[in-house]
């Protein structure tokens, strides 16, 4: 019973990320944006299509099990969009989110394999950890195209940041950016 107790604890307290706003949509005039859960979801969507299509050897589950991890810190901590993160400091980021997994799992049976698979997509330790990274990003453009579509026009600058597509270095996931980049030249003209 005690360890149903506190797997229920853990299970709530992640269910918080469902109302945590991405906040870099927030910034540029997206009021009604997706929320951090959602954006979680549609990664690991992603990841699990692209996962299938890689032709590198990939172990898929622990790809699901990194997307679903990826952003759980940000019930604690909110989702730091990458402008605060420069004045901040990447590793003060880091480091808090590395506080938050270790406190969650520290008392759940098997939970230091979940802050493990946290750091290897933070750390880019493993193919999968890079992988869910460059899904990550890539998630973020489609999103952005979604609400260019619907009219916002200040997100401009998201296509032209270096640091979104760093980490683009699967041909599929270059081959979608593309592929994305091309679908709103034609669509929106940019």
């Amino acid at each position: 019973m005690k360890d149903a107790r506190k797997l229920l604890e853990v299970l709530l307290e992640c269910n918080q990320l469902k109302t945590i706003p991405r906040m870099g949509w927030r910034v540029r005039g997206v009021r009604e944006g997706e929320s951090v859960a959602e954006h979680s979801y549609a990664v690991a969507l992603m990841s699990m299509m692209l996962a299938d299509r890689l032709g590198v050897a990939v172990d898929r589950e622990k790809v699901l099990r990194i997307a679903l991890l990826h952003d759980l810190p940000e019930h604690v901590t909110g989702d730091i969009h990458a402008p605060a993160t420069k004045i901040l400091g990447e590793g003060v980021k880091e480091e808090a989110e590395a506080r938050v997994m270790e406190r969650l799992f520290a008392d759940l049976p098997g939970g230091s394999q979940y802050v493990s698979l946290w750091r290897e997509f933070v750390d880019r330790s493993s193919v999968e950890g890079r992988l869910v990274r460059a899904v990550d990003k890539l998630e973020m453009f489609t999103q952005a195209y979604e609400y260019e579509l619907e009219g916002n026009r200040r997100i401009e600058d998201f296509w032209g940041y270096d640091d979104n597509t760093r980490d683009f270095a699967f041909d599929e996931v270059r081959e979608l950016y593309d592929a994305l980049r091309s679908l709103r030249s034609e669509t929106i003209g940019r």
